[in-house]
């Protein structure tokens, strides 16, 4: 499958617990044992940074941490901004984490109390500079609204909404792509609906009535949740899972825009 010219940007959100980062783990995993791609994966939850240790893959440095460090520069006048701002690019190049399939770039988690606005405000200019030596990149997103909402995800190609099988995730899927139409540039939209059990006709057409097109539904995988609850590294699920075959078998829907 070819892309188009400039870098593929994904964002992966939904509801919190709907299961967001191990499916934007899994679409990792499809992607780098089915193509060719620079890959480059940004952990963008501030508040619960898993996908960096799902994938294996732990940056030394964060992008919390260089803002930290920056503003200890500024306040204690060991450099002018002027030198601090001309420096930032290279910062953020080193604190990218590389592996032999992708690349990991992360949020981090703040020091201290407080609002996560500046370091959104910094990740939505990171995203910008950095996606361009990328042929694809998934960013995994902050549960809910806020990311969307404050255009930290503005310059994507393409919103990927992960639901369960309950009413609420899918409420907040309609809410999502809302906010998305108002605050982002998305060119196109799918939904994967995860840890379905049997059939569930009410969600679908609830799916439908909302416009909302439907990429693909992964099974409950036991052998999944068994990987969760035990603290395993997801990357490393076998390639013969349920859930992995099904985000395999629809990888070409996923990145297509």
């Amino acid at each position: 499958m070819s892309l188009k010219k400039t870098p593929l940007i994904i964002a992966i959100v939904g509801k919190g617990g709907v299961g967001k980062t191990i499916v934007t783990t899994l679409i990792a995993k499809a992607i780098s044992t089915s193509y060719k791609y620079k890959l480059l994966l940004i952990d963008a939850d501030p508040t619960h940074p898993h996908l960096s240790k799902m994938v294996k893959l732990v940056p030394e440095i964060s992008l919390e941490k260089i803002r930290a460090d920056l503003i200890d520069s500024t306040i204690s006048k060991k450099e002018g901004v002027q030198s601090l701002a001309e420096k930032i690019d290279f910062k953020v190049y080193n604190a990218i984490k590389e592996s032999k399939d992708f690349s990991l770039f992360s949020i981090g988690q703040p020091e201290g109390p407080g609002c996560f606005c500046p370091s959104n405000t910094l990740l939505r200019k990171v995203i910008e500079s950095i996606s361009m030596d990328f042929d694809v990149v998934l960013i995994d997103c902050e549960a809910g609204l806020e990311q969307i909402n404050r255009m930290v995800i503005s310059s994507i190609d393409k919103l990927l909404i992960v639901t369960d099988i309950s009413l609420r995730s899918v409420e907040t899927a309609k809410s999502i792509s809302e906010s998305a139409k108002k605050f982002t540039n998305f060119k196109k939209l799918g939904v994967i609906v995860n840890r379905v059990k049997g059939e569930i006709p009410n969600i679908l057409d609830k799916l439908e009535e909302y416009g909302l097109p439907v990429l693909t539904l992964i099974p409950e995988d036991e052998v999944l949740t068994r990987f969760d609850l035990e603290g395993k590294a997801i990357i490393d699920i076998s390639g013969k899972s349920i859930s992995f075959q099904k985000i395999k078998g629809s990888i070409n829907n996923i990145l297509e825009i």
